[in-house]
């Protein structure tokens, strides 16, 4: 589910920009690296070649999106931007510490969007 951008505050993309250049654009979690934004496809295979020498451009290629670096809220509180709570993962890693959370994600992005009040009349 796309995130529910009213819920981060306005320096939200400042505060992502902080925490991944802290993890020096790596997975907190699997170490793999990530590509920084505006980094050529070049330089970041050589930046690449200390974490798997076997790396190649036809493997980024073929799945640019896997070496994208996030930031997860440790808690599920989008609001709550304090730096223990935030975590600079790759896309799979973030997938990962977010499946224990999605029920109560679709949940709450319904009620977000004012979707529970139907739901509980269709259920009668």
């Amino acid at each position: 589910m796309p995130m529910i951008r009213a819920r981060y505050p306005k320096d939200w993309d400042m505060i992502a920009f902080q925490v991944k250049a802290e993890a020096q654009w790596c997975c907190e979690q699997c170490r793999r690296p990530c590509r920084c934004p505006g980094e050529s496809v070049e330089d970041f295979l050589k930046r690449c070649q200390p974490w798997q020498r076997s790396f190649t451009p036809v493997e980024y290629q073929a799945a640019p999106r896997r070496w994208l670096l996030t930031v997860a809220h440790l808690d599920q509180r989008p609001e709550n931007c304090e730096r223990e709570n935030l975590k600079a993962l790759c896309v799979g890693c973030h997938l990962r510490h977010d499946r224990q959370f999605r029920n109560k994600q679709q949940h709450l992005k319904r009620e977000w969007f004012g979707q529970m009040n139907w739901l509980v009349l269709d259920e009668r």
